[in-house]
């Protein structure tokens, strides 16, 4: 997501424009997932019971005003002695007990980056993640859940009784041209935002394109061996009133050496095929979005190109 919204930053905003009105830093917003339970952000959220705020750290840096002393700042994480944190989650922490409220915490961190769009978690409640495998077993907990290895059934949220919606959210994805759902770990990333009440039916009310970008390789112990249809078929089971428009898909080939070493650690590249797409009535776009780094990964440029023209291209349905 941080690659998406580096990319998307430099088309949505003037280069040499610092100040931004709210109506123009709402030309993108990113909603993000808050349920992360793994490193530095378990344990913060288990002394201050927040929520986990890596996610919204990443995607703040990601949309920062190329402040480079600001940015390594909360970039910068400390060595093991005290827990591996990142000084950009200690301060979000701080400020959101400054504060009071985790909402204004963002507002604070996003004025000190001077941040070019608008963050949003997905909720304001301190979720966790609760999925149930083909066999029958279920586990709570993001780090849990990629750890069994088994094929995930369905994903939901805890607790189930409990979860607000941020009615900015709602606003901003009913008013939305285009809507994109990933790049990210589909069952614990791009999913649970979408469980949040009111937020699949906001989008499914909306006049908005939906874009998704597919992954570049599978992700061990949530989509070992998907193609492209299972991710969609995924998001119907979960979100059926979600009609995904255009599927983003790479259509370059992955550099080999990059491929084994990840195949070490259980990913593979995900197929460059529309098997069964008809029966979902989505349009796969194919286009080369491969980074030129020393490990894969999108290229913002790239893949921010891709998303301006499809903006504008009219639908074939």
């Amino acid at each position: 997501m941080s690659n998406l919204l580096q990319g998307l930053k430099h088309k949505c905003f003037p280069v040499n424009k610092t100040i931004l009105s709210a109506q123009e830093k709402e030309k993108l917003t990113a909603i993000v997932t808050v349920s992360d339970d793994g490193g530095s952000s378990s344990i913060l959220r288990k002394a201050y019971s927040i929520m986990a705020p890596g996610d919204i750290r990443n995607c703040l840096l990601a949309l920062s005003n190329d402040r480079v002393t600001m940015k390594n700042l909360f970039d910068f994480r400390f060595n093991q002695e005290i827990d591996e944190h990142s000084l950009g989650n200690l301060i979000l922490t701080a400020l959101s007990q400054i504060e009071s409220d985790f909402l204004k915490a963002i507002d604070t961190a996003s004025e000190i980056l001077d941040i070019q769009g608008t963050v949003l978690p997905a909720t304001t409640d301190n979720i966790a993640i609760r999925a149930e495998f083909d066999d029958g077993t279920s586990i709570c907990g993001e780090s849990g859940i990629t750890a069994a290895g088994k094929r995930i059934k369905t994903i939901s949220l805890l607790p189930v009784t409990r979860i607000n919606t941020l009615p900015k959210v709602t606003e901003v994805l009913t008013e939305a041209d285009v809507i994109i759902l990933g790049p990210g770990s589909l069952y614990t990333s791009i999913i649970p935002p979408l469980l949040v009440p009111g937020t699949a039916d906001a989008i499914a009310n909306s006049n908005a394109k939906v874009i998704m970008v597919m992954n570049l390789m599978t992700e061990s112990g949530e989509t070992d061996h998907y193609r492209p249809a299972d991710f969609l078929a995924a998001l119907r089971h979960h979100v059926p009133q979600i009609h995904v428009h255009v599927v983003l898909i790479n259509s370059a080939e992955i550099p080999a050496n990059l491929v084994v070493r990840n195949q070490l650690y259980g990913a593979t590249p995900i197929p460059l095929d529309t098997d069964n797409f008809e029966d979902f009535k989505s349009e796969p776009v194919f286009r080369d979005l491969i980074g030129n780094q020393n490990h894969i990964c999108h290229d913002p440029e790239k893949l921010s190109d891709a998303i301006i023209e499809l903006a504008m291209s009219p639908l074939n349905q």
